[in-house]
């Protein structure tokens, strides 16, 4: 009995350490800041420096195109930066003006730490009213990756009147159980200590981080593109996401990998986003 109690003992000492570890870990990634920039595409860009809704400081670039005043706000993933995406830019601005920016504790942007999609809406409602009250913008689409995508599908705003997202989570409670597969039963407990270490620490109950609840009542056009073999978002969350809203397409790309998407068909890829922020934001 003595030898299993200490097997016991041992395993939820682990369970509660490595649980711990790995949620600092994710809230706390490393910092990427992507030397490059629009100019090393040849785009004309500003720098910008805005606020979130709830105050912190935010870097972002516009990227001005002058024969429209419709603009995509570009959304990078976790735990990338903005000119991760500029490749993404780059083909939206023949048609668009495009706004990029960087995550609360990403990039160049302010914030001690990342809540992975649950804070980071009023990153994008601040980036939202900024376009409206700097610029004079109100037609907006939004593309996001990964964890923009999350977000992207999580903010209501009147102003965005298209979204396109490409490999976004449908529920942040699927990722982190997905985070410890490798555990195979123990990944139920390490999963219920992370959900408890995101209300003790930071006030955020992952349970309540769901796009897939917000979409039902989205008004907006949207576009769901996942990779068909996404190893770190599974399809399946793509397939929840549509279920839940029949109103949006949605585009499988069959044999892509995670970030892969537009690398598979360059060309049939910006053709279908751009194609639908034409058609619902201009």
């Amino acid at each position: 009995m003595q030898i299993l109690f200490k097997i016991f003992i041992f395993i939820l000492v682990f369970l509660i350490l490595f649980s711990l570890f790995t949620f600092f870990m994710s809230v706390h990634p490393p910092k990427i800041i992507t030397e490059l920039e629009p100019s090393d595409l040849g785009l004309k860009y500003e720098e910008i420096v805005f606020k979130s809704v709830d105050g912190v400081k935010l870097s972002a670039w516009f990227i001005p195109n002058n024969k429209t005043k419709a603009t995509i706000i570009v959304m990078h993933g976790y735990p990338a930066d903005k000119a991760n995406l500029l490749g993404i830019a780059e083909f939206l601005a023949k048609d668009f003006n495009v706004f990029l920016f960087d995550f609360r504790s990403f990039g160049k942007s302010e914030g001690s730490y990342t809540t992975v999609g649950y804070l980071e809406k009023n990153d994008l409602l601040g980036a939202i009213e900024y376009l409206e009250k700097e610029k004079n913008i109100t037609k907006i689409g939004l593309y996001g990756f990964s964890l923009g995508g999350a977000v992207a599908l999580m903010t209501n705003h009147e102003n965005v009147k298209a979204i396109v997202t490409d490999s976004a989570y449908a529920k942040l409670s699927h990722m982190v159980q997905h985070m410890y597969r490798i555990f195979f039963i123990f990944k139920y407990p390490l999963a219920y200590l992370t959900k408890f270490y995101g209300i003790l620490f930071l006030k955020v109950n992952i349970d309540d981080v769901n796009p897939v609840d917000n979409i039902k009542n989205m008004k907006a056009p949207i576009l769901l593109i996942h990779a068909e073999k996404d190893s770190q978002i599974p399809v399946n969350e793509a397939y929840l996401l549509y279920d839940a809203n029949k109103k949006a397409e949605l585009w499988i790309v069959e044999k892509a990998e995670h970030g892969m998407t537009r690398a598979i068909n360059p060309e049939r890829y910006e053709k279908r986003v751009i194609g639908f922020f034409e058609e619902n934001v201009k």
